[in-house]
Formats: structure tokens, sequence, C-alpha cells
């Protein structure tokens, strides 16, 4: 009977430990579990290891410096260093100018300026956007070779034409474009030469 009770109390306490170990194992997880890390949002139990700042994963690799180089010190006084120079007025080239014209007016107004480019049958069509809203269509872009020699006859109107608001569906080229950029545009408009008023 000894050895039966002896055996029984091995098995009962066996079981009470294992018990007891396991609501130890359930309070502390669950505890772990409801405890904010330091980081920017909850995380269950360890801190991510891409937070922390030992860890630098994250960084790209580091190239030494060549082993010749100095410290860089300076560039000479401020007065030197903080001079910026006046803008410097390039000179027309009409293969750029006409690159320029062609990558920016060319899809509304033609490769030639006369207003026939591309997009005309859609800016024109009663079923656009703007007809939608609107109740009629907009007009086709203007014949640009024309406008240069009756109505906008002076280059700095004509820069200022483009630069600006006009209407819906031409869009401000002074945010899209360089005052430069706009000034060869223009150029090539006028250009008698190799630009589109030849």
């Amino acid at each position: 009977m000894t050895s039966f009770s002896t055996n029984i109390k091995s098995i009962l306490t066996r079981r009470l430990v294992f018990v007891v170990g396991l609501i130890m194992l359930v309070t502390l997880a669950s505890s772990a579990c409801a405890v904010q890390e330091s980081n920017t949002y909850p995380v269950e139990i360890f801190s991510e290891m891409h937070y922390s700042q030992s860890f630098r994963m994250q960084e790209p690799p580091r190239l030494a410096p060549p082993a010749d180089s100095v410290v860089f010190k300076s560039a000479g006084d401020s007065s030197q260093t903080y001079n910026v120079p006046d803008k410097q007025e390039r000179a027309y080239d009409p293969a750029v100018a006409g690159n320029l014209y062609r990558v920016n007016c060319s899809v509304c107004h033609g490769v030639s300026g006369l207003g026939d480019g591309k997009a005309v049958r859609h800016i024109t069509s009663s079923s656009s956007f703007y007809a939608t809203n609107e109740g009629t269509p907009y007009k086709a872009p203007p014949n640009l070779v024309d406008s240069a020699a009756n109505r906008l006859n002076q280059r700095e109107v004509m820069f200022s034409f483009i630069s600006g608001w006009n209407g819906p569906v031409m869009p401000e080229f002074g945010k899209l474009l360089t005052e430069e950029d706009i000034r060869d545009i223009v150029n090539y408009i006028f250009d008698d030469t190799t630009g589109l008023s030849q």
C-alpha cells in the first residue's frame, strides 16, 4: 500500500508542478503581450530590430574614403562663397528650340505650328470632358505662325501668353519649363530661317 500511495503522491506532485508551471507561463506570456514597448506602436514580445539604434542593417554599406583624402575646410571667405553669379543668357540654338517645341507644343499646335496637332480632335470633340461640363466643345488650338505674324506679333507678348494661364486646355508653361526654354520656343516660333515662320 505504501508503494501505491507513494506512486499517487508522485503523480499528483508532478501534475501540480505542471499545472502551476502552465499557469505561470500563461501569466508571463499574457503580461509580456500587454506591455507596450518603447517603439512607435505596440510590439508583442521583442523590440523590432530595425528600430534599434544599434542595428545598422537598414543602412547601405559605407565606402571607405581614399587613403590620400583630406578633410574639406573652406572654399574661401564667406563673401566669395555666397556670391551667386548672374543668370547667363544662353544662345538660341534652333535644334534645341525645335526639340522643345516638338515635345511640349506640337501635340496640340502641330509640327509646323498650324494648329493641326494630333490632340485637336480630342480637344474639339463634343464628348470631351470640357464639352460635357461646359456644354460646348473647346475651340481648336491657334495657328502659331498666323498668331506670331498678326495677333501676338511681339516676342514678349508671346512669352507672357505661353507662360501664363490661357484657359482650361493649354497648361501654364511658366510652371513647367524654365524661362530660357520658353524663350527658346518663342524664338523658334518667330524664326523665319529654320523655325516655324519660315
